[in-house]
């Protein structure tokens, strides 16, 4: 069959519109995706031990239902990871290691979220350093811990933090810390009698200004009173992973000198998972208390050399604990 030149220009003509047309719609499919309804949400503590088997999982996106995950964690697996759960081991090496999940779908952009893992080694001087070690150590009959100890004037301190399980929470809900920073208790909490071992104590205001007086040189000192420079006297320059633990400040030397050992990991507010102060402030409890509703408690900042005291409500925050007990040849 013969086109005369006018049909075969209107074919053309349509085949051409029919293709720009085509393309338009591939363009608008392109940049009409929908956004996904909700956050996507895993479950990883931010520290973890080197070497360790962590299985996580993903959730959090309600819309669509089909909406599929797939993890991306950077020095641990080179290819993406195309599973709602995974069982993963992180390197038996100390680094810091991002992990991502996300969320994609047909037709939809993607959501992710990431968080940083830290693997730590709690072995003695390890993740941990510039500490002082104890010559004297105690072993909690309860779950095995062992705590070192020293003996200033006729009492003898913990020169770390009670990691007690029964009670409290380890450092940003992380397990894996609390050999090395112990947990974080509410007043209430630490004044059960039941946090410290057997024949130990949480500080009275009693226990805390012997401990000054040694602090001081053998001077006196109040509960109620700053500790002009003994904050450096009872704190560490340590390190954490080789990162300073304590921002450098001329006011603080950190010059640790009974092996108190003190460290800058903040407080957390009690009810909730938030952890604040970290690197800045050191926090510990008395157990004297300052009214019905409040108690009294002693803290370091890295800006200052002080070691001075306050108070809170008893079950507004939860802080460190240092058990005491007097020594046995002052009994």
């Amino acid at each position: 069959m013969y086109l005369t030149p006018y049909f075969r220009w209107f074919g053309l003509t349509a085949l051409l519109l029919l293709s720009l047309l085509s393309c338009k719609k591939t363009e608008e499919e392109e940049t009409t995706s929908e956004s996904m309804s909700g956050t996507v949400v895993f479950n990883i503590p931010y520290y973890v031990l080197k070497g360790e088997t962590v299985t996580m999982s993903a959730s959090g996106v309600i819309y669509p239902k089909e909406a599929s995950y797939r993890w991306y964690i950077n020095n641990v697996y080179v290819d993406s990871l195309y599973r709602q759960t995974i069982t993963v081991q992180f390197p038996d090496s100390l680094g810091v290691f991002l992990v991502t999940a996300q969320s994609f779908a047909d037709g939809f952009y993607s959501t992710s979220t990431s968080q940083q893992v830290t693997t730590i080694d709690t072995a003695w001087n390890s993740s941990l350093t510039g500490l002082k070690r104890s010559e004297h150590f105690i072993v909690d009959d309860r779950d095995g811990m062992t705590y070192g100890y020293v003996t200033a004037g006729d009492r003898d301190w913990f020169t770390q933090n009670l990691a007690w399980k029964g009670a409290g929470v380890p450092f940003l809900s992380s397990p894996a810390t609390a050999g090395m920073f112990g947990s974080f208790y509410t007043w209430r909490e630490a004044t059960s009698g039941q946090v410290c071992p057997e024949g130990w104590t949480v500080p009275t205001h009693a226990d805390w200004e012997s401990l000054a007086t040694v602090l001081n040189d053998g001077r006196a000192l109040p509960f109620v009173d700053n500790w002009d420079g003994l904050g450096s006297k009872a704190s560490a320059d340590a390190y954490l992973n080789e990162e300073r633990m304590w921002p450098y400040s001329p006011d603080n030397a950190h010059t640790n000198d009974i092996g108190w050992n003190a460290l800058p990991l903040g407080f957390s507010f009690a009810g909730t998972t938030e952890f604040s102060g970290f690197n800045n402030y050191g926090c510990w409890w008395s157990a004297t208390e300052k009214n019905e509703t409040q108690a009294f408690y002693r803290y370091i900042w890295y800006d200052l050399g002080d070691f001075p005291m306050t108070y809170t409500g008893k079950d507004d925050m939860r802080a460190s604990v240092r058990c005491v007990r007097m020594h046995p040849q002052s009994l």
